[in-house]
């Protein structure tokens, strides 16, 4: 959690001076992201849980200013979580006593390519916010997890595939900003981001029955990191 603090309090605190607008700016930014929700829950009697952990996060951006205090942005995003099936685990030994099983599953994967706008807001006279909201395409990839008695001669056991699907990504939150010289700056974002997506065909097994279907994830996160961009 300390890490998590100091992240937040660093970027903060680069955004104690703001200075003059460039017309473009292009950066890179790299942290964390929390899963939220029915995205963190490990409730087996949750179908909506997605045993999702803390993950991270890579944005690529560019922005455009359009007035003196409305800038267009474009974001791609790669998240990744790994995923906590232990609970899932445990409670199909209490349902099936006299077992032990094994579990293993992969990571949520999760694509976002987001347009977007941003309001300059001043607060004060060396410091400023910047509300922002973004929609667009959102990939992600489901985990494929497993879980297996460790008695071979038994058919006792959980499947589920990895697929992939389309959808509604979307974003929140505040930005802040520093400049570092005359091209570069310090730009992080606090933000919620999330989507609408379908993934097909998603195949489940329970003891060799197996049933496909179609899997609608809750995914919801919260993002913040340390970014750094060039003006031009």
């Amino acid at each position: 959690m300390n890490k998590y603090i100091f992240l937040i309090v660093f970027s903060m605190a680069t955004a104690l001076v703001v200075a003059q607008e460039s017309k473009y700016y292009f950066g890179i930014s790299y942290g964390k992201s929390f899963p939220i929700g029915d995205f963190a829950a490990d409730d087996i009697t949750n179908s909506d849980a997605g045993f999702a952990e803390s993950g991270n996060k890579l944005d690529v951006y560019m922005g455009s200013v359009l007035s003196e205090r409305v800038i267009f942005t474009l974001t791609f995003r790669y998240q990744n979580f790994d995923t906590d099936i232990d609970e899932l685990v445990k409670s199909l030994e209490v349902t099936n006593q006299g077992i032990i099983l094994n579990g293993n599953s992969d990571a949520w994967k999760i694509h976002s390519l987001l347009a977007g706008i941003e309001y300059k807001l001043n607060i004060g006279r060396k410091f400023s916010l910047y509300p922002r909201i973004g929609l667009g395409l959102m990939l992600v990839s489901n985990p494929e997890f497993s879980i297996t008695d460790t008695d071979e001669n038994t058919a006792t056991g959980v499947n589920r595939s990895s697929e992939t699907g389309f959808g509604l990504g979307y974003e929140f939150g505040i930005g802040l900003k520093r400049d570092l010289g005359k091209n570069f700056c310090l730009m992080p974002t606090f933000t919620f981001s999330g989507g609408f997506v379908t993934i097909s065909d998603v195949d489940t097994s329970v003891d060799n029955r197996s049933i496909t279907s179609n899997y609608q994830p809750k995914i919801i996160t919260f993002n913040l990191g340390l970014s750094l961009a060039y003006k031009f």
